[in-house]
């Protein structure tokens, strides 16, 4: 038993290592400026299920991101809920940016990205959940990394906003300590999941190998697993920040 504990200790103590190695890395150098970079159609798909205390700071904030307005749309997808939610969203029915979408609940997040990607025909193709927000630049940011080709997906650094207990004040420092790993993750081209709060997808990805699997309830761990099955690139951007609401309990 002593030997498998020494075992069990190197091998951490070894990963451990490892990843600091990759995080303190040699960092490569960016090809290309941000006023230098073209700026690609972009469409951001927003699930709502029962959101209606949240959805209109999601929105708001992709309606407030520096990017260029007559190439991003955002679509809303009311899945079936059961509260006020579609009727709140109506206040964006006469923004030439936003479009609305109603379908009934199917049991799961990747039904409703599903129907949505039926309807998109931008370069680009993005998640935000509805109870998560972006800052301004986080989008125009991800344009650094979709300039490379290789790059079919782009993920930020995702952190617990506003923290008003002592459970979310602990899920902030799991975050914060998650964004370490993801930084060692991404340099090393092992990134294993593409979070809900903003992940941005090149739509070849969705084009060429078929939309979201049904029956996967972790659909952004799983689309994440079967690109890089594919050998398709997952960026990180650390300097793109989406803040999402931790569970109460």
């Amino acid at each position: 038993m002593e030997y498998f504990l020494y075992v069990f200790l190197f091998i951490t103590l070894y990963f451990q290592i490892f990843l600091l190695v990759s995080f303190f890395g040699k960092k490569k150098e960016k090809g290309q400026k941000l006023n230098e970079i073209k700026y690609l159609t972009t469409t951001i798909i927003v699930p709502c299920y029962n959101e209606d205390t949240t959805v209109e700071r999601t929105v708001d904030s992709l309606l407030d991101l520096n990017y260029p307005k007559d190439k991003l749309t955002i679509m809303i997808v009311d899945d079936g809920s059961t509260d006020t939610t579609w009727q709140v969203v109506q206040k964006y029915q006469n923004d030439p940016r936003i479009s609305l979408h109603q379908k009934e609940n199917e049991g799961s997040k990747f039904a409703a990205l599903n129907f949505a990607l039926q309807h998109v025909d931008s370069e680009l193709v993005g998640v935000l959940d509805a109870d998560s927000w972006v800052d301004s630049e986080a989008l125009i940011k991800y344009m650094e990394f979709f300039a490379d080709p290789e790059v079919m997906a782009t993920i930020p650094s995702m952190v617990i906003g506003d923290p008003d207990s002592l459970l979310r004040r602990a899920q902030k420092a799991e975050y914060d300590i998650g964004l370490f790993a993801r930084k060692s993750f991404a340099k090393l081209n092992a990134i294993y999941i593409t979070p809900g709060p903003f992940s941005v997808f090149r739509k070849y990805v969705f084009d060429s190998f078929g939309p979201y699997r049904e029956a996967h309830h972790t659909e952004d761990a799983e689309i994440a697993l079967r690109m890089q099955k594919n050998g398709y690139k997952i960026a990180y951007s650390d300097t793109s920040i989406v803040y999402t609401v931790g569970p109460k309990k």
